[in-house]
This record gives structure tokens, sequence and C-alpha cells, in this order.
């Protein structure tokens, strides 16, 4: 899927398959071997415990109109309704039913990606503790294996994307009048920074018309369409467009505030991914290190395993501080307030109320810059080194007089504040918060 599903954003299957002929092998990945081993370890994540919960029903669940399999499964991934996207553009293993009459909705919460076509399957991306991004499909058809959720590997021709790590996708094209990409066309990764005038190409955007422009809702003839000074651009729609026939959906919307929370989540996530993987690559290696070193057997990670551990502590607290969030439109940014209230029900405050999952969406994404993704299991399960590094570096920096480089983009009273909420409201703090 365009933001991180299964099978949802290779952008190109025919061009995949041309490459792949191309190419004498296959590029070998480090995941796949130790300590990750990838495609050989059984996950530990949400589908695997859904799997284990539901191995007696898998059959009449199967058996269930797609509607009712994709609510059960929304349930269980307690991904609200009123995340839902939608995506237009053929950027997936299913475009050959994607168009802009029928497109792909995608649904999210803090720990799973769901996604469905009409007609098509239904395909799940959640993140294992060790493996990172694991990819599933619930199909009615699925003869091919007994457990209900069944892993796919194969989205990972394109879901490797992130610094070759099993990762989310979120793109942004220029569709043509069928969603497919147009030849020669940008196609870029939707990162922190990326302006938002250049975000949701291909993707259907609702909400209450403001005062900036954006790509999605647009389709042209050529590349050139969407450059220059009279490039298509688009602002939200207060309805879907005609021919989309919201009945065949939950909901007949594809509002701006989801997705531009999708945006940030896919964006965290797969940096948490990534600092994952490389850190018990690091660790996996230590041991050999030590003993060229010399070192003793219980001498802890030093020199470069310690620089990769760094090095991925700063790149998480500049993802969890929203560093390079790009420029607000002066008026903010109003959806249908649905997926507002709906989000607000995971909010963690603090003795004074306060929570990092309150938006502001007048200035910013968030009223406290600190993701709630500090809070997913993504975070909890780094590897523990890791995971105090960072947190030792936010007390910190949070606390600091003189901010350093990575706390630069939040004025005093707001670190102030985000120290405050983390201390009242995360658990297993290093002793720097106490």
């Amino acid at each position: 899927m365009r933001m991180g599903f299964a099978r949802s954003t290779c952008i190109s299957l025919l061009g995949l398959l041309t490459t792949a002929l191309a190419l004498p092998a296959q590029e070998h990945e480090d995941f796949e071997d130790p300590p990750i081993n990838y495609s050989a370890t059984l996950p530990k994540d949400i589908a695997a415990k859904i799997n284990a919960a539901f191995a007696d029903k898998a059959d009449e669940i199967r058996s269930w109109p797609a509607r009712k399999r994709l609510r059960w499964l929304l349930e269980q991934c307690n991904a609200p309704v009123e995340s839902q996207l939608m995506v237009f553009s053929k950027t997936s293993l299913q475009r050959d039913i994607i168009s802009p009459s029928n497109p792909r909705v995608l649904y999210f919460s803090d720990e799973a990606y769901i996604g469905w076509v009409p007609g098509g399957s239904i395909e799940l991306t959640v993140f294992d503790p060790t493996l990172g991004a694991t990819f599933y499909t619930l199909d009615a058809q699925a003869t091919e294996s007994k457990e209900l959720l069944h892993r796919s590997n194969e989205c990972l021709s394109c879901h490797k994307s992130y610094e070759h790590t099993p990762s989310l996708r979120d793109r942004s094209i220029y569709p043509d009048a069928l969603g497919e990409p147009l030849s020669g066309s940008s196609t870029s990764n939707i990162e922190a920074s990326t302006p938002l005038q250049e975000r949701w190409g291909g993707w259907y955007v609702t909400g209450i018309p403001g005062d900036f422009f954006h790509r999605g809702n647009t389709m042209g003839k050529s590349a050139g369409d969407f450059e220059g000074t009279d490039a298509l651009h688009s602002k939200c729609l207060a309805t879907l467009p005609e021919q989309v026939d919201p009945q065949r959906y939950l909901k007949a919307t594809s509002d701006i505030i989801p997705l531009i929370v999708h945006d940030h989540q896919v964006y965290v996530h797969n940096v948490l991914a990534h600092a994952n993987l490389t850190s018990r690559l690091a660790l996996y290696r230590w041991p050999a290190m030590r003993d060229l070193l010399g070192l003793p057997e219980q001498a802890p990670p030093s020199g470069s395993c310690l620089v990769v551990f760094n090095n991925q502590a700063e790149k998480i607290i500049e993802a969890l501080l929203c560093k390079g969030e790009p420029d607000w439109p002066t008026r903010g940014i109003q959806g249908n307030g649905e997926f507002e209230k709906a989000y607000a029900k995971e909010r963690r405050p603090d003795t004074q109320g306060r929570a990092l999952r309150d938006l502001d969406l007048k200035t910013r994404l968030f009223r406290y810059r600190c993701s709630p993704l500090i809070y997913s299991q993504s975070f909890a399960t780094l590897p523990p080194l890791l995971r105090e590094i960072v947190l030792q570096r936010l007390a910190t920096g949070l606390q600091a007089a003189e901010p350093t480089d990575e706390f630069k983009n939040l004025p005093a009273d707001e670190r102030k504040a985000i120290y405050e909420i983390i201390k009242a409201t995360l658990p297993d703090l290093p002793k720097e918060w106490h």
C-alpha cells in the first residue's frame, strides 16, 4: 500500500519485473542474515497474536463478506474507521483493480496499517519487535496457508526502500486519468520535511477547503502538467468526486488530517525500524570486535558499535521531535473533525491534562512536538541500550538551558512541557528522569 501496507506502494509492477529480469541475481540484504533472519523467523507481532487467538474461526472469518472482514480486522488492530484514506494511483500489486473510480482505502492505528480495494484482498502491515515491518493478507480464497492472516514476503520487492529495511512506503506521484504514474514523473517518498504542497499525488484529499494547494485529487497527461508555475494543483474537496461510489466503502471521506498524521507515523515507524535492525546487527558483531580489541567478556559496547547506537539515537530523536516539519498554511488546516475525536481516545494526559496526542493544526501538527509513537511497541522493543541512550539524551536536551541542534526547533516552554508529559506518562524511564 502506498503508506506502507503489505503490497501497497510498488510503484510499477511491470517495471519491477523488467528490472528483475535484467539483473543476474536479487540483491542480498543484511536483514536476511543473523541475527535478524527475516524470512526464516516466525514473527511475534500483532498478526501472530490474531492468528493464534482466532485459529479455530479462520474458515468462518474468511467466509464473511469483505466489508465485514475489514471491520473485524480494524477492531482487532484498534484502527479507527475515521482514519480512512483513499489512494487511486496504481501503485500496488493490486494495481489492476485500482483506479480513480475504484480507489484503495487505507486505515491505521499506532501499531498497524490496513488496506483494501473493492474486489481485492485485505492487506495488513504491522511491526515485529525484531523483524521490522511484516506483511500479511486476509483473503477469502486463501488456500496456501491455514493461518487466517497469511504472511507474504513478496512485498519486500518494494517495501525495503527505507535504508534497505523492511518498511512502509508513503509516496506522492503524478497520476494520469487512469491512475497510472506518468512516464518520467517524480515519485518520491514523503518524509518529515516534504512540503505539504508536494504531497498526496495519487490520493483523494477531503476536508474543509483552505488557503493552500497540494497534489491530491489531480490527474494529468504528462509530467509537465505537474511542474512549473502553471502546475496542476488542488485544494481539499468537500466531498469525494462523483465517480467514486461511497456506498462501497466504510466512509465517504479521505480526510486531510489523518493523511498528515499518517505521513508522520510512517516516517517515524521507518526510522525506528531501521534503528532497531541496525543496532541489533551492531550488537551481534560486537563480541568479535571486542575480542579483536582484547577487551574482557563483560566489556560493554564501545568504539564503532557505540557510534552506531549514538547515530541511530540522533535520528530517532529528530524524528520523534518533528525536526524539519514543513511550513504550515497561514490559516491552518481543517478536516471534518471526526478523526481528531477518534485519535484523542488514546490520549495519555499528565496531571495538567496535557498529552503528546493533542493536535494543534493551526501552526503545526502536534501541540507538543514529540511523537506519540514514543509509546509504541516499536519504541518499547528497541534494544535496551539504544532505548536508554535515546531517553537519556531526551532528558538532558529537553532540560538544557542552551539546547543542542536536536532540540533547537522547540522553544523552551514547549521543551519543558514535553519533558513533564513524558515523565508523567512513559513507564520505565532511566534515572536521568528521576
